[in-house]
């Protein structure tokens, strides 16, 4: 199997990836898949440039650099997601019930 082939073929798969991102961040407005497209944009971009290149082209360093920067999005997105709070879970009281006499299990249930 060709390298070519496998490059365009991850390229081709990592773009799919992405444009399924961006139709999830288009419906919900949620930064976590807008990052995680440009993520995997980055991805498929350094394939294709890396179908281009020579085995021995000093560029590919350039080519590990853009899988950094993908990799890197994609961390962010996670840890941003991590940190803010979601707005969507409401917290119970003490006893762990809410007013109506439902039992949300660890002190959150989703609305």
């Amino acid at each position: 199997m060709s390298s070519e082939f496998v490059s365009g073929s991850t390229a081709v798969a990592a773009l799919v990836i992405a444009l399924f991102f961006i139709r999830y961040w288009k419906q919900t407005g949620d930064p976590l898949f807008f990052m995680f497209a440009g993520g995997f944009l980055t991805l498929a971009g350094s394939r294709v440039i890396l179908a281009f290149l020579d085995e021995d082209d000093e560029g590919r360093v350039f080519v590990y650099g853009l899988r950094l920067i993908a990799f890197v999005l994609i961390l962010i997105a996670i840890i941003n997601k991590n940190r803010t709070p979601s707005a969507h879970l409401q917290t119970a009281d003490e006893n762990g019930s809410h007013a109506d006499g439902r039992d949300c299990g660890r002190g959150y249930v989703r609305s």
